[in-house]
């Protein structure tokens, strides 16, 4: 199913990683946003959202998301994330093969069955079919590729070109990380209606529940 990110919410999609933000419109929160990130060299590969009454999530994709720091660009997000109090998830990305005509994306978002979906986004477009990231939580990441390949579809996790982990493996022990960990901490919270946007917790570097 889709899922909407709540309130002012910043997704990340790992790259490879979908990350997934809160912002203000009325605000100016994007331009505090996108010279924070700037000014710490952080290249964003693929944004999206959209607003709603001056409120809204946005999706970014990091371009240097995987391996160790100082390559891995997730860390300094993180940091700005802290910094400027702006709420934040990462998702990982199942990029799935859809025929471009009108039900496609609604046919796999079925076939995903109670599996949510926090973010979409067009990867790749040509010859009437696309390329389509779907946002998922990481220790949903196994069962959505089964499905979606049962359902006929291919599909398989997105990894980073310096990834050596292969993509179409359904176990998580070559990719699962800290930021993954901290997804699965959080996400209980953030599906939870009795909990603020801009829980404390949402911009925290580790976002460890209960602090």
């Amino acid at each position: 199913m889709l899922q909407g990110l709540a309130g002012d919410s910043t997704a990340i999609r790992r790259s490879y990683k979908e990350v997934t933000d809160a912002i203000n419109a009325k605000e100016a929160e994007l331009a505090k946003l996108g010279t924070a990130l700037g000014e710490r060299g952080i290249n964003i590969t693929t944004t999206g959202g959209a607003e709603w009454k001056h409120h809204g999530p946005v999706t970014l994709m990091i371009q240097d998301d995987w391996g160790a720091a100082p390559q891995n660009d997730l860390g300094g997000f993180a940091d700005v994330m802290a910094e400027q109090e702006f709420p934040w998830l990462v998702f990982r990305t199942i990029e799935v093969e859809l025929p471009d005509k009108p039900g496609a994306l609604g046919a796999a978002a079925a076939a995903l069955g109670d599996i949510n979906i926090y973010a979409v986004s067009v990867l790749e477009s040509s010859n009437q079919r696309a390329l389509v990231g779907l946002g998922v939580r990481p220790s949903h990441v196994g069962e959505a590729i089964y499905r979606l390949r049962a359902a006929g579809y291919d599909a398989r996790r997105r990894h980073h070109p310096d990834d050596p982990d292969e993509p179409d493996a359904n176990d998580q022990d070559g990719w699962w990380d800290e930021w993954d960990e901290r997804t699965e901490r959080l996400i209980e919270l953030f599906d939870d209606p009795n909990v603020e946007p801009n829980d404390p917790r949402f911009y925290d570097r580790g976002g460890a529940v209960g602090t």
